[in-house]
């Protein structure tokens, strides 16, 4: 699944994500604005680390998982919300 960091709280990761194939490339912001999920990335404690698009999660929840295990050990995000882009939706909380 595509996915592009577009907002990073932390510092240094702007662009980082994965090509529609799961290999590790780069993006830009203007490049995530045609993906249809937003999603967060945040520590055990709820703070948010990293936003970001990427492909419909309700459509296809497994690969979903694919920036939070991306970042689960070189930043510590341990949870994902996501929500339909260009909406004011409730975040949900991505489970398996």
């Amino acid at each position: 699944m595509r996915w592009i960091v577009t907002v990073d709280h932390h510092g240094g990761c702007i662009g980082l994500g994965e090509d529609a194939n799961g290999v590790p490339a780069r993006g830009n912001p203007e490049q995530a604005a045609a993906l249809p999920t937003d999603f967060r990335l945040h520590l055990a404690s709820g703070e948010v680390l990293f936003e970001g698009r990427c492909g419909d999660i309700d459509a296809d929840w497994w690969h979903g998982f694919e920036p939070l295990n991306y970042l689960w050990h070189p930043f510590r995000c341990r949870r994902l919300s996501y929500r339909r882009a260009g909406t004011q939706d409730v975040w949900h909380w991505l489970l398996p």
